[in-house]
């Protein structure tokens, strides 16, 4: 203590001096946790409004399972009232009008359509072989397992709910933003290049969901897509990467004959079960079913095939004068 100040103590010092002194050191000694706690507040206010936008991109379910439709009208309604393809839709509409406000078209709008077309079975490919079905081990196989690992794995434990069928919107969105901007500040040929990268999305999205109806394959390309689609979720999910398209898949090697791979441990746990009492009705959760899904048969084509093979079965027998046509094949 030197003239009776504490040396120590700046707000005995203050108020000795006055009181106005002893209010501005309160006041000094306050503000910075004002400045904290309306930081704090602050990024509150807006985790709590993103969680909103969150809400109002993608509301949460339940939405639904995809074996409840059978027809493509009924398809294409279920697809526009889910919440994610709309911005999805919207996203590839903003990149269109984005590119015919550029103008300048030109035949090499036409060759860059073309080599998006090419490409886009084999980027699809990569994606869900390095991306969709990243293991979580390694720097980046932790980061691709969070960025769409996680979610890409519920879809294969339940690929019938609705709940992890589509793209989310925030990160369609997210996507939007990047092709826009590439879009914007590149030239027109640039343009037309990220709307064709929407265009392949959106097919993805439609032709993924198809695919999980119980719509019937009648053209032979869908067909092919729709079988594959089925052995990689019910077979072996290694192989058979492609969605909208084979071909990936057979200049890459993933697409071998159905019984030259075993069934794996995650293809033979049966999926989600329907409600109790509509197996039958939507082919989706009976036993009989899960085995038609493995051998790449939908639920109708499995009755018909049991009986090709009881017929085919019965001419052995015929032919053989009635007898087990197993006796007296092979070496003896």
């Amino acid at each position: 203590m030197v003239d009776g100040f504490l040396l120590h103590s700046p707000r005995s010092v203050a108020r000795r001096l006055s009181p106005a002194g002893a209010v501005l050191l309160d006041t000094a000694r306050r503000a910075p946790r004002r400045g904290a706690a309306s930081g704090e507040q602050a990024r509150t206010a807006l985790h709590v409004r993103y969680r909103q936008f969150l809400r109002r991109v993608d509301p949460p379910g339940p939405h639904g399972r995809a074996t409840e439709v059978s027809t493509l009208p009924g398809a294409l309604r279920r697809f526009l009232a889910h919440p994610r393809p709309p911005v999805l839709l919207g996203t590839v509409g903003a990149l269109g009008v984005a590119r015919a406000m550029r103008g300048d078209f030109r035949r090499s709008d036409a060759a860059v359509a073309v080599g998006a077309v090419a490409v886009q079975p084999f980027v699809e490919w990569a994606i869900h072989r390095y991306l969709l079905h990243a293991s979580p081990e390694g720097r980046y196989g932790r980061a691709a397992y969070q960025a769409a690992g996680w979610g890409h794995a519920q879809h294969h434990r339940d690929p019938a709910n609705l709940n992890s069928m589509f793209l989310r919107g925030q990160d369609v969105l997210g996507a939007g933003a990047v092709l826009l901007t590439a879009g914007a500040i590149g030239s027109p040929r640039i343009a037309t290049g990220m709307f064709c990268v929407g265009a392949a999305v959106l097919a993805y999205d439609w032709t993924h969901f198809l695919i999980h109806t119980r719509y019937q394959p009648r053209s032979a390309l869908y067909r092919s897509a729709w079988r594959n689609h089925r052995l990689h979720h019910y077979r072996n999910e290694r192989y058979w990467l492609g969605v909208t398209s084979p071909l990936a898949d057979k200049v890459l090697g993933t697409s071998p004959a159905r019984d030259a791979v075993a069934v794996s441990p995650a293809a033979a746990r049966p999926e989600a079960r329907a409600p109790r009492g509509d197996g039958n009705r939507t082919g989706d959760g009976t036993a009989a079913d899960a085995s038609a899904r493995r051998r790449g048969e939908t639920p109708r084509e499995a009755p018909a095939a049991r009986r090709r093979g009881r017929r085919r079965w019965q001419d052995a027998v015929a032919r053989r004068g009635g007898s087990d046509p197993r006796a007296g094949w092979g070496p003896a």
